[in-house]
Parts: C-alpha cells; sequence; structure tokens
C-alpha cells in the first residue's frame, strides 16, 4: 500500500514538472543579455580611462593586458547569450512571433561576438603600448 501511495506520488510529480509551463523564449536569454549589458559598461569605463590617460599611465597600469584579458571575459559572456538565443530559436516551444526577434537578436551578438575577437585579436599582436592604445581607442562596443 505505502509503495503505490508512493509510486502514485511521484508519477505526479514527475507529470507536473513536465506539464508546467516553461518560461517564454523572450525571457529566457534576459539573465546572459543582462551580464552582457553590464560587462559592456564595464568594458565601456576602461575604454573612456584608456583614452583620456598618457602613455607611460597606460603602461603603468597594465591597461594592455588588462584590456586583453577583459576582452575574452566579455567574448565568453557574448558567447552564452548567442548559444542561449539558438537554444531558444531552436524550442519547439517558442512561439513563431518570437523567432524573428530571436534570430535578429542572435545574428547581432554573434556580429558583436566577433568584433570583440578581432579586437582581442589586434590587441595581442601589438607589440609596441603605443599601437595598443591606438587600437584601444578605436574600440567599437557598440552593435
Amino acid at each position: 500500500m505505502r509503495s503505490t501511495t508512493g509510486l502514485v506520488l511521484l508519477l505526479g510529480a514527475c507529470l507536473g514538472f513536465f506539464l508546467a509551463p516553461r518560461p517564454l523564449a523572450a525571457q529566457a536569454c534576459k539573465d546572459e543579455e543582462g551580464m552582457v549589458t553590464d560587462y559592456k559598461k564595464d568594458m565601456g569605463d576602461l575604454l573612456t580611462t584608456v583614452r583620456k590617460e598618457s602613455l607611460s599611465d597606460f603602461e603603468r597600469a597594465y591597461h594592455q593586458k588588462s584590456s586583453a584579458a577583459k576582452l575574452t571575459f566579455y567574448s565568453s559572456i557574448v558567447d552564452s547569450l548567442v548559444e542561449c538565443l539558438d537554444k531558444a530559436a531552436q524550442d519547439p516551444a517558442t512561439p513563431k512571433e518570437q523567432l524573428d526577434g530571436l534570430k535578429a537578436r542572435h545574428d547581432s551578438f554573434a556580429k558583436l561576438k566577433e568584433t570583440i575577437q578581432h579586437d582581442r585579436a589586434g590587441l595581442k599582436a601589438a607589440q609596441e603600448p603605443k599601437d595598443a592604445k591606438a587600437l584601444i581607442a578605436k574600440f567599437d562596443l557598440d552593435h
């Protein structure tokens, strides 16, 4: 008797789990997008600092290396968002009216990821601090 009751309760819980409403695709990637937005602000602050500082301050503060590290992390955050948007677009539960918006956001952030990776590669290739500072001053974080 006990095992039957336990089995029925377990079956009911499993059924409830599978039938529970899923979050809408538009809401599914809000955390990732929030992280990208916050980190973009942090990167913008660093870029503003680098643009305003002298070359000697740039070198003393290790801004070439810190910028490269921050770009690496920013790229991984954007990559997480792109993957989330891709999964949301492929989810059969995603309403059709949201698919175009998801795909547009996906493409926009995929382009941003490419830009970040290109900027990072250029920064790592810069041999002279003067060249690195000039590259950082040209970075465009908008997409």
